[in-house]
């Protein structure tokens, strides 16, 4: 179908002009049409993940649940950042509520969005052919396909930061206001969706420099920044204040998150490098190289540098950055699509294309056990739906239940009906009632006391090996299992397990306290 495209466009004396442009235009819609609905079909394959959720969907589905004023006191409290969708997702919840599967629908349109969205900057800095392969190219990046099922922010951060990105190209080529207010508009989408969607702004700074704009239209730029700026200071003061308790569980970048960026950003610039030299937009103001290059690496790159000294960086934070490859592998596809076509000897041209088919078995069988793997339960650190059945409620006898740590409260947040009545040893205060994601434990001495009181606690817990918090609480918690229970049964879970203790005055009549039984069994 790509081929097509010189005969279309090439002088036909057979039509008249109107003709022909009515045939680049269907061209045109049917690419269009073909990506949004190989992009539905791809990320609507195996949405509901084996009937499976992770804590971080529980927490968006429980958070939307909330009335609007619980919302409103949640993000003065915590996760200002991810206020706007939260209420997007409360909306969302009213109009069609089918659990953490309508927000990940919602991830699914996000997502559709943004590959419109490279597909539209794509065609505008090549040909339509180029803007449907990068679509493509952007469709089949793991992480994209792995957050367009995910029931989080991030796709729709994606499709904002494309969008804003789209109408800065428009806005560089024709300098119309109403393309500056697009411009701004997405970017302040985007910046209240996630802050660090306006790290785009460095890229485009990049970009505006390297098109030779800066100049003529760098202060026009400046000031839609500074606008953008003014409007999101609110949310990015509140959401620092909130950072420490947010993200203290990250650490420092590891290796692989250095080799994640390292080697999609050497790929890159090395297209960028080859495509410059072949000059093919080269009387163009701005060059789908001068687009990508810094798409990919400045944002990523700027935010794994300042999380040397405070660590915020998460790959999906910056997700929008591999549009940036997909633009540069698009334009890179249609130039070795139309070395191909060039090639005039038929020999060479059949070892060529076998050559590139031997390329795209390889790679697509490389990529095909992942993009399985990651629609299936096992993908995600863990299973919200393991824990049902874990705990034994009777009618007027509530099990005795603690969290190691607290955060692993989310478990039950968002079916708490399914676990009946709990005794949560811990708890003071709900996380409704008290504006939290988790809510309020009691202090280290009455968890002590009321932890005492009961002959058998369940602990629903991280599995062996995870990094302890070392809060007052939990300090209190592990102390007083460790000193007056004896561990006697395990469950373990899909990242996580359920541990039976006993308290030690008693095991020895417990049958599950045996000697010499496999508390595993």
């Amino acid at each position: 179908m790509l081929g097509y495209l010189e005969t279309w466009r090439a002088p036909d004396l057979r039509y008249p002009v109107l003709d022909q442009d009515r045939l680049n235009r269907r061209y045109r819609q049917l690419l269009a049409v073909g990506l949004v609905l190989l992009a539905s079909l791809v990320s609507l394959w195996k949405l509901d993940r084996d009937a499976s959720s992770w804590r971080d969907e529980t927490v968006s589905y429980a958070v939307a649940k909330r009335s609007l004023d619980e919302l409103w006191l949640l993000v003065q409290n915590i996760d200002a950042v991810h206020g706007l969708y939260y209420l997007l997702a409360h909306l969302a919840l009213g109009v069609w509520d089918d659990g953490v599967l309508t927000l990940r629908v919602l991830s699914v349109l996000g997502t559709l969005t943004a590959v419109l969205g490279v597909h539209a900057i794509g065609t505008r800095l090549g040909d339509p052919a180029t803007g449907f392969v990068a679509g493509v190219a952007f469709l089949c990046v793991p992480q994209v396909q792995f957050y367009a099922q995910e029931a989080r922010s991030y796709a729709l951060v994606c499709a904002a930061v494309v969008w804003a990105t789209w109408f800065f190209v428009r806005a560089l080529q024709d300098g119309r206001r109403r393309l500056w207010a697009g411009y701004a508009g997405l970017l302040l989408l985007g910046g209240w969706l996630h802050v660090f969607a306006l790290l785009v702004i460095l890229a485009h700074a990049v970009t505006l420099w390297h098109s030779g704009h800066l100049r003529r239209l760098g202060r026009r730029w400046l000031l839609v920044i500074a606008f953008v700026g003014c409007a999101v200071v609110p949310l990015a003061v509140v959401s620092a204040g909130q950072a420490s308790a947010q993200l203290d569980w990250l650490g420092r970048p590891s290796l692989q998150d250095w080799l994640g960026f390292v080697v999609p950003a050497a790929v890159a610039v090395t297209l960028g490098v080859l495509l410059h030299r072949r000059g093919g937009d080269a009387e163009r103001a701005v060059t789908l190289p001068a687009l990508g290059v810094p798409l990919l690496v400045v944002p990523a790159g700027f935010l794994l540098t300042v999380s040397l000294v405070h660590p915020w960086y998460v790959d999906r934070y910056v997700l929008y950055c591999m549009s940036g490859l997909a633009l540069l592998v698009g334009q890179a596809l249609r130039h070795w699509q139309r070395i191909l076509r060039a090639e005039a000897d038929p020999s060479r041209r059949r070892r060529k294309l076998y050559a590139t088919a031997a390329v795209a078995f390889s790679l697509f069988s490389a990529l095909g056990p992942w993009y399985w793997q990651m629609r299936s339960a096992a993908s995600r650190t863990d299973t919200v739906e393991s824990y049902w059945g874990l705990t034994a409620t009777l009618p007027g006898d509530p099990e005795p239940v603690l969290f190691q740590p607290a955060r692993r409260r989310v478990w039950v947040l968002a079916r708490p009906a399914v676990f009946g009545p709990l005794d949560d040893i811990a708890l003071q205060q709900t996380p409704t009632a008290s504006g939290t994601l988790y809510g309020v434990e009691a202090s280290p001495d009455v968890i002590r006391q009321r932890m005492l009181q009961h002959r058998e606690i369940n602990v629903l817990r991280d599995r062996p090996g995870q990094p302890l918090d070392n809060t007052p609480a939990e300090i209190t918690k592990r102390a007083v299992l460790r000193q007056h229970y004896q561990l006697c049964w395990v469950i373990p879970v899909n990242g996580g397990e359920s541990a039976i203790f006993i308290r030690r005055d008693v095991a020895a009549t417990n049958p599950l306290c045996a000697p010499g039984r496999d508390i595993h069994s």
